[in-house]
């Protein structure tokens, strides 16, 4: 995963095992860095890594997010309309403002995915069915169960959808405007639910 304002590692402790970013801290609650211009304000508890052995709340880091299927940034296509509005797709080659996310890592063992442009929170839609069921999209102001993630990053990153425990795949059979879709759907782990 890459981030907007140079490179630096900082290695987060998940409750299952270690999460490994390449990262750079974005503020502190009520604060604003220079590094976070742009982005959206909405959440609540960034801390640098410096704090994170006197404090609690999330830790949060602003990246771009990479599908290893096809070597494309994920984006929500917040100019679809209907039930599909802000579907996550894996599908731009440089990055403007629709592939920057913020992830945060919380106390409670699970991580958040806001997309900027939408200043919402990637859900699950685990109620959709067919071929939409587990669709990711950047809808929700709030957090709750479908948006609730596990990212494990050995030497590429997983991202597991809490809700259902399924990974998250980029849909690279589908064709047109839900090429590359986001899906919280499989079992295991093949060149779909790899994430850089």
């Amino acid at each position: 995963m890459n981030l907007r304002n140079g490179l630096r590692s900082l290695v987060l402790a998940l409750a299952a095992g270690a999460l490994a970013l390449t990262a750079t801290p974005v503020a502190t609650a009520g604060t604003a860095s220079a590094s976070s211009a742009g982005k959206p304000t909405t959440l609540a508890g960034f801390m640098k890594p410096s704090d994170t052995a006197r404090a609690t709340g999330p830790i949060c880091d602003d990246m771009k997010i990479k599908s290893l299927g096809n070597d494309r940034l994920l984006a929500p296509e917040l100019d679809y309309t209907g039930y599909v509005k802000g579907m996550v797709r894996a599908r731009t080659i440089s990055a403007g403002e629709w592939e920057w996310f913020t992830v945060c890592k919380h106390d409670g063992g699970f991580e958040t995915i806001l997309a900027w442009a939408a200043n919402r929170y990637l859900a699950a839609e685990l109620d959709y069915t067919g071929a939409d069921t587990g669709m990711l999209r950047a809808r929700s102001t709030s957090i709750r169960e479908w948006e609730k993630f596990d990212i494990q990053c050995p030497s590429y990153c997983t991202i597991r959808s809490l809700a259902n425990n399924k990974y998250v795949a980029a849909e690279l059979a589908y064709t047109g405007s839900g090429y590359g879709m986001l899906r919280a759907r499989s079992t295991s782990v093949g060149a779909w639910e790899k994430f850089q």
